[in-house]
């Protein structure tokens, strides 16, 4: 087989590619991942972001990435590593703060300066959650079942999944309904009497989502993002050692040594098709590579209606395409830091647990409401709502000098296209500004401290990573885009209707985060169709 010639094209060198092209290439196929950028790792990747500092350059904390995956990739082999953030914490504005911990008597003491209710509401809560979570994870290692049409394996999984609904009690199937269709404000306001616990619960639903507290279906999110684990525990997170980008390193260096092809700086432009059968693609550059399968780990509007083209799909499957929606509102910014953040809502110098934490910056339940409807007006909030962690107290290899540090900061909402025909390019510094005088209420010494900053605008990551809007779960994780309908029922078994056009990326089921499943279940479809 010539240098042009493979029998799988993966379109997007990301996490989900990499892992379909281990798992195609261990099937002894010939797979070549083509990546338009210098480096392969799509959003998961470690970069030096300023001399002497690095950083996860966007996705920047792991828990959603199965253990089965992990074990077929031998990913720890190749350098994987996590590190548990085993604590969150809550700093005040008025000089309150909630720092919750591994230790559970702790908890009920930090809980109880806010309620004497609210810590046990909040455990039953979790295990709420953690049943709903359990029965969703269990599903995302296989196909959702078709809508229409579908064979034995979908009607066995629909009956599967149908009696698991019905094992749980009266309660549990009443909560599950309440989290795949009802609003948040509504789950919120039953379980909880505090505004900080109601705060907390609110800034759950924000990281993935781009929806107002009181949007029917919102709670999706907070689902999606209660499945994951590390080492075991369910609904933990953590870093990885060396950055996000030493989990998609690994990943690359286990598809080749199975034999997959790894190219960068091949910026796909084409995907080529005949009599509605994949031929290959083009690049940029005007090469041409031949495969009768290609595997897209591009979003489902990059890949449907720029590489391949409206006019080789129905015209019903192209308009549902062109109105699926897509935009996360969010901003990434990485801080170089010659010292330690000093918080102004507890006292002491040196690291602390709340440094070994998820630090969420949120007012109250509002603020949330607030900074959604600032957004959808297009304007940046001054005072957005911030998830921040410091790897570097857990990761000494992302910082050269001891006692520098590395902050990583993701806010929200922020619009992707801005009021008044304003421009992010012409805007992000202003906009920065305010962002680092807001963080400074709380990081009294920030400004003393601040080395440099990068910062990705929404416009900055889809320009750099090519996700469409800026979308970092490649579309929202509403009822109507999950499941047997993402990213749409045609293409919710990874298969599209172009003979030969596979998805593989966070666009198709279970949807975004670095889990590596939609590539895993997308390479077992084409498997599964080969042998046919």
């Amino acid at each position: 087989m010539a240098d042009s010639e493979f029998d799988v094209i993966i379109l997007g060198g990301g996490h989900n590619g990499l892992t379909a092209a281990n798992y195609l290439a261990k099937a002894g196929l010939r797979v070549c991942v083509l990546e338009r950028r210098t480096t392969v790792g799509g959003a998961a990747v470690t970069e030096e972001f300023y001399p002497g500092y690095r950083n996860s350059l966007a996705s920047y904390v792991v828990s959603l990435l199965r253990e089965e995956i992990i074990d077929d990739l031998e990913l720890r082999s190749y350098g994987y590593e996590t590190i548990s953030l085993p604590n969150s914490f809550y700093p005040g504005l008025d000089g309150s703060h909630l720092l919750l911990t591994e230790n559970e008597n702790h908890n009920k003491e930090q809980i109880g300066k806010f309620s004497s209710t609210d810590h046990d509401a909040l455990k039953e809560f979790e295990n709420i959650v953690d049943q709903v979570g359990g029965i969703i994870s269990k599903y995302w290692m296989n196909p959702p079942p078709k809508l229409s049409g579908g064979g034995l394996s979908d009607i066995i999984n629909a009956i599967k999944l149908g009696n698991d609904v019905y094992k749980l009690d009266a309660d549990a199937r009443h909560r599950l309904i309440q989290f795949l269709v009802g609003a948040p404000e509504t789950i919120i306001e039953r379980w909880f009497e505090s505004e900080k616990i109601k705060a907390v619960i609110a800034a759950h639903c924000m990281p993935g989502n781009y929806a107002s507290l009181e949007q029917p279906g919102a709670s999706l999110a907070m689902l999606h993002h209660a499945v994951g684990e590390i080492d075991g525990k369910q609904g933990s997170w953590g870093i990885v050692r060396g950055g996000m980008g030493k989990i998609t390193q690994a990943m690359a260096a286990s598809a080749i040594a199975k034999g997959a092809e790894i190219r960068t700086d091949s910026e796909v432009e084409k995907i080529l098709v005949k009599d509605n059968k994949v031929q290959g693609v083009r690049l940029k550059q005007g090469t041409v590579l031949l495969a009768k399968i290609v595997a897209a780990n591009t979003d489902p509007k990059r890949t449907f209606l720029t590489l391949l083209g409206k006019k080789y799909l129905p015209d019903n499957f192209a308009k549902d395409i062109s109105a699926y929606r897509m935009e996360s509102a969010s901003l990434r910014m990485n801080l170089a830091l010659k010292g330690l953040p000093e918080f102004a809502c507890i006292d002491g110098q040196g690291v602390g647990e709340h440094h070994r934490s998820t630090i969420t910056f949120i007012e109250n339940k509002q603020h949330l409401e607030t900074v959604f409807r600032s957004a959808r007006a297009g304007i940046p909030s001054d005072r957005p709502i911030i998830e921040a962690i410091i790897p570097s107290v857990l990761d000494d290899t992302l910082i050269d000098k001891p006692g520098t540090h590395v902050m990583s900061l993701l806010c929200k909402y922020m619009p992707f296209d801005l009021a008044d025909g304003r421009h992010w390019d012409a805007e992000k510094e202003a906009v920065v500004a305010k962002i680092l005088d807001y963080l400074a209420l709380y990081v009294p010494n920030l400004h003393d401290i601040l080395h440099s900053w990068q910062c990705l605008t929404p416009l900055d990551i889809e320009r750099i990573f090519g996700m469409t809007r800026g979308d970092i779960l490649h579309g929202r994780l509403e009822p109507d885009q999950m499941l047997s309908m993402r990213p749409h029922p045609e293409a919710a078994q990874y298969a599209t209707p172009v003979d030969g056009l596979y998805l593989c990326g966070s666009g198709a089921h279970p949807g975004g985060g670095v889990s590596g499943v939609p590539g895993r279940n997308a390479a077992n479809r084409i498997l599964n169709d080969l042998r046919k």
